[in-house]
């Protein structure tokens, strides 16, 4: 499996470009160049042109150019060391906020650069040892690189889940979230360390450079200092404040974005991806459409795509994708490699220090919601607690659990047996109260997907989900006696928390109705393919009925999953109405609801399907 994981990076045109276009035998300072045949020395007659125009050469001689260079768009300019320029006769360039350039180099001081054809350098206070591709722009911007060997951020290893050490994973530009989520479920296993270490050290070794690159149509505006980093092609970056020891993974298709005042560290960005408005980005891995913005501060971390941090900090964790971290809060030492969840505002999900080592971890389960102000206390894992909600100002103390779609509340009386500090457990509570959001949420993960190189099944109910909910049942079914309200030692997997038997109940019916539901689904898939391959003949008798029957329970559950969906929804709007005297002016009724639309619109779809598969089981 692990040689598969390996096997399986999808890499990016990174590598070939680095060997192709900017091989190890170009480096500026040396004066050596690809097209080294179609270079030559300036003429004295474009030497004087050169003066005339306001440049000076450290030596002339060693700035080299293009056969076909033209000394026109070369003004008041500062040559130190080998420089190569290509020929600059394009038209004029419009960068995204309206600002054109016209291909040349004006005002600007470069030392052992390369500067490809119609390429802008605009007001550059010092280019150092990079090759600047065609048609870039660079404007009001420093760029340096050293002459030693860098790799551009890629082969470091960094902490996740445990912020002292103990569970680390490489950052490059192609890894992939499997692999990650591989190598930090396993720590200290021999073999799959050395696999990574080994791969890691060959990748670093085909990509790294005693140069710094800015590809194909880059565009780089006002960015106070550019360090050692290879820059891709179509990214835009204006107004950043740092980019160290980086790789900017770009493509034209989908081009990286970074923003004003952001400041970026010895990291990764892959396609997509974006920094903005003032967030810093240190020693971390954003993959694929992922995003920090706001003043959101993320700090040794894989953030998954499609996922983000605005204004909150986010330190040793792995956000898995769709992960909404829009507000100010805290995420500290999370494993989270599923993601699909939420931190509202004000969440504190990192109190892994305490008060003598900061070495504490917390895995939250996947789609898992934290409510505003909400406290998790570490160590904690609700990995097989996929989809749970903690309630707006709960403190949840270290514990383990293991029940899917719970809501974790606040307790509902005082009970002397209840002891200080746990909460209220209620199981499957998003199955029976609320699966408006799940609904929502799969069908938001669909619609905002944009990842190519990683691919994740949307479906809330998949078979590693089901299996979890089977678990829950036979905890849930197994009790030695029954009680009005359980505590730890009554029932596995509840934490430190309470559980009413009015609940336990209400779990197990609504466990078995979503297992049935997706057993159901499955069994209409599988007949619709034999109905398309026409092999009704391969089904027996005792399998037809078999069939018959759970067809006929799926067309009789299937309005009630409409129904579920509208009561969960129009909770909000009876409140609502309720406390706000024009609630009914500003928001919509609950059928004209956008998702509650499309689930009507999907299940009348699949009733009909549900039709044809009976049909076709009593003809077959």
């Amino acid at each position: 499996m692990t040689a598969s994981i390996f096997a399986r990076i999808k890499y990016s045109d990174f590598t070939d470009r680095m060997n192709q276009l900017y091989p190890a035998s170009i480096a500026p300072n040396k004066g050596i160049t690809l097209a080294q045949n179609k270079i030559r020395q300036l003429s004295p007659i474009e030497i004087t042109q050169l003066n005339s125009q306001g440049n000076w050469a450290q030596d002339w001689s060693t700035v080299l150019v293009s056969h076909d260079f033209v000394a026109d768009r070369i003004r008041n300019c500062s040559f130190f060391g080998y420089c190569l320029l290509a020929s600059f006769n394009g038209p004029e360039i419009k960068t995204p906020d309206g600002s054109i350039y016209l291909p040349g180099i004006y005002s600007s001081t470069l030392r052992d650069c390369q500067i490809g054809k119609d390429a802008a350098i605009h007001r550059c206070d010092l280019l150092q040892n990079y090759v600047i591709a065609s048609n870039v722009v660079c404007a009001s911007s420093s760029l340096i690189a050293g002459h030693e060997l860098n790799s551009f951020g890629n082969g470091s290893w960094i902490d996740v889940g445990i912020e002292t050490g103990g569970r680390s994973s490489p950052i490059f530009a192609d890894i992939s979230l499997d692999m990650a989520e591989h190598i930090l479920l396993n720590p200290g296993d021999k073999e799959i360390i050395k696999l990574a270490q080994d791969f890691v050290e060959n990748y670093v070794s085909k990509i790294s450079r005693c140069f710094g690159v800015v590809d194909e149509g880059a565009m780089v505006t006002n960015c106070q200092k550019i360090v050692d980093s290879y820059i891709g092609p179509c990214a835009q970056l204006n107004g950043a404040t740092l980019i160290e020891k980086t790789s900017i993974i770009s493509t034209c298709d989908d081009p990286c974005l970074v923003g004003s005042a952001s400041i970026i560290k010895k990291s990764i960005i892959q396609e997509g991806a974006s920094i903005l408005d003032g967030a810093i980005v240190e020693n971390s891995m954003l993959f694929e459409h992922s995003h920090a913005s706001q003043h959101g501060k993320v700090v040794q971390c894989l953030v998954g795509p499609n996922s983000g941090v605005s204004k909150g900090e986010a330190t040793s964790s792995f956000l898995g994708p769709f992960v909404g971290f829009h507000h100010q809060g805290l995420l500290i030492a999370a494993l989270w490699p599923r993601g699909r969840g939420n931190i509202g505002y004000g969440a504190n999900v990192g109190s892994n220090h305490t008060s003598r080592v900061p070495d504490q971890e917390f895995w939250p389960g996947e789609g898992t919601f934290f409510g505003l102000g909400c406290t998790i206390k570490y160590p904690s894992n609700f990995k097989e607690a996929p989809y749970t909600i903690v309630a707006a100002g709960v403190t949840t103390l270290p514990q383990k659990i293991s029940y899917p779609f719970s809501l974790i509340n606040e307790p509902i009386g005082y009970y002397l047996e209840v002891p200080p500090g746990y909460n209220n457990l209620i199981p499957a509570w998003c199955l029976t109260e609320n699966l408006y959001m799940l609904q929502r949420n799969e069908g938001k993960y669909i619609a905002r997907n944009k990842a190519k190189r990683n691919v994740f099944e949307l479906d809330v109910f998949r078979p590693e989900i089901l299996d979890y909910m089977r678990e829950a049942i036979r905890n849930l079914r197994d009790i030695e006696e029954r009680k009005t309200i359980y505590l730890p030692g009554d029932l596995p997997g509840i934490g430190k928390n309470m559980l009413t038997d009015e609940n336990r109940l209400k779990a197990i019916e609504a466990y078995h109705f979503f297992i049935d539901l997706a057993t159901f689904r499955k069994d209409k898939t599988a007949i619709l393919e034999l109905r398309d391959a026409k092999a009704g003949e391969t089904l027996d008798d005792p399998e037809r009925r078999r069939l018959i029957g759970h067809m006929s329970r799926l067309k009789e559950m299937l309005p009630s999953l409409v129904q579920k969906v509208e009561t969960s929804r129009s909770r909000d709007f009876e409140r609502g109405a309720a406390i706000i005297d024009d609630y009914h002016k500003t928001h919509g009724a609950v059928k004209d609801d956008t998702f509650v639309k499309q689930t009507k619109k999907e299940i009348k779809a699949e009733l009909s399907q549900v039709q044809e598969a009976l049909r076709f089981l009593q003809q077959a």
